[in-house]
């Protein structure tokens, strides 16, 4: 078993290594979409923002 423990967001964030973000709809814990509320201008509850995930692996075969 491994020791070693994976850096936090903070911590890649100092070191100044970026970890890309997009922004997805925010959804209820049932899956529907949450909606905007009106009466807090500044923030937007209906827009999150999730860590891409980078992908890995080998290329897909091409088909001739």
């Amino acid at each position: 078993m491994s020791r070693f423990k994976a850096p936090s967001a903070e911590e890649l964030a100092r070191r100044g290594i970026g970890v890309e973000t997009e922004k997805v709809r925010a959804r209820n814990s049932d899956g529907t979409l949450k909606a905007d509320d009106p009466s807090t201008p500044d923030v937007n509850e209906a827009w999150e923002e999730k860590p891409v995930k980078k992908k890995r692996g080998r290329p897909a075969k091409k088909k001739d």
